[in-house]
């Protein structure tokens, strides 16, 4: 918790910017070079004072990615809860998972593109607690994507799928889904296709035709 006299709704203020300025840096500068006193550096701040709102670079870190992952989570959530058909569904989330990568690039980029370090990095550690409610974020969007693979292969007259084979698919479909992000925000799409959302929605239509028919269930 901050140990700071000021008002709780000037702390939030505090805690946003410093959490905006440190996502920044993470981009452009990478965990391991960023630093605390740099951070209060730019942010015009004495290195003691950033210390009575966050512990360390790795708690500010871990928030950043907590954060990240709940709003990828309501998203995907929240087309799931909106459709009862599972293909529809199904390609609800996975519009929902482009949209996010593509509209949060920079929470993208930490999440899935950036070598940081993992929970198990932080197990005996103090920040292990932390680490754990971030691990456990992050799967819940990967559980909803393989529960909702399950529910479509179960139409599809594939219901007696291997549970370990459904998240084999819902890894594969993440791998998918994550090069279309990944090429789009570094523009590589836009380099060889001059309307890349038209490709977007061909290749989405692709996954839904190839991944939620019966014979992919295998």
């Amino acid at each position: 918790m901050p140990k700071t006299s000021r008002p709780r709704e000037e702390v939030e203020l505090v805690r946003e910017r410093i959490l905006e300025t440190a996502l920044q840096m993470l981009i452009e500068d990478g965990f391991n070079t960023m630093s605390m006193r740099k951070l209060a550096s730019r942010l015009d701040m004495t290195a003691a004072n950033i210390y009575n709102y966050f512990s360390s670079k790795d708690e500010l870190y871990l928030m950043l990615q907590t954060r990240g992952f709940e709003q990828l989570y309501d998203d995907l959530s929240t087309v799931f809860s909106e459709h009862s058909d599972p293909i529809i569904r199904g390609e609800a989330m996975i519009r929902a998972f482009i949209d996010f990568g593509i509209g949060n690039r920079y929470y993208y980029e930490i999440m899935f593109n950036r070598n940081t370090p993992k929970y198990t990095d932080y197990v005996g550690t103090e920040m292990e607690s932390i680490a754990f409610n971030e691990k456990s974020t992050a799967l819940k969007s990967f559980h909803l994507t393989a529960q909702c693979l399950s529910e479509i292969f179960a139409v599809n007259g594939a219901g007696g799928v291997d549970p370990e084979n459904i998240r084999y698919h819902a890894i594969q479909l993440w791998c998918g889904l994550h090069g279309i992000v990944s090429l789009y925000n570094s523009r590589v799409l836009q380099e060889v296709e001059e309307g890349p959302e038209k490709v977007i929605d061909w290749m989405v239509d692709n996954i839904v035709r190839v991944y939620f028919n019966e014979s992919s269930a295998s």
